[in-house]
């Protein structure tokens, strides 16, 4: 079982690395409601790889809500040419979420990423 788990691992980041600029967690179903939407664009260092961290946090003094869809969608028109993202904590069925984003090598990025819950 721990192999086959680990196989698919493997298999999700090799499939995310080779074919996907934009991700999407979870799903997004009628009643839930746009807690955070932010755009990141880094095209200006001139280092290998760049990167930017987005995180959503709930307000203090309400009950948070469960975050049910995160998309982070690359704005980049070339496919191969924009960046990576990866939910790096929280997420799904929490009350908070960080997505990295990161450049491919030697290119810039540019996401909008969306954080949805109920």
């Amino acid at each position: 079982m721990k192999f086959l788990l680990a196989s698919a691992t493997l298999l999700a980041i090799f499939a995310v690395l080779i074919l996907a600029d934009s991700n999407q967690w979870g799903r997004r179903v009628p009643g839930d409601r746009l807690l955070n939407r932010t755009t990141v664009v880094n095209n200006s260092l001139p280092i290998p790889i760049k990167t930017a961290v987005v995180q959503y946090l709930p307000p203090p003094g309400v009950r948070p809500p469960n975050v049910t869809y995160i998309v982070a969608r690359d704005n980049v028109k070339n496919p191969g040419q924009g960046g990576l993202a990866a939910l790096i904590s929280g997420g799904i069925n929490q009350t908070h979420a960080t997505v990295k984003l990161s450049s491919r090598p030697s290119l810039g990025f540019n996401f909008t990423v969306e954080i949805y819950g109920r």
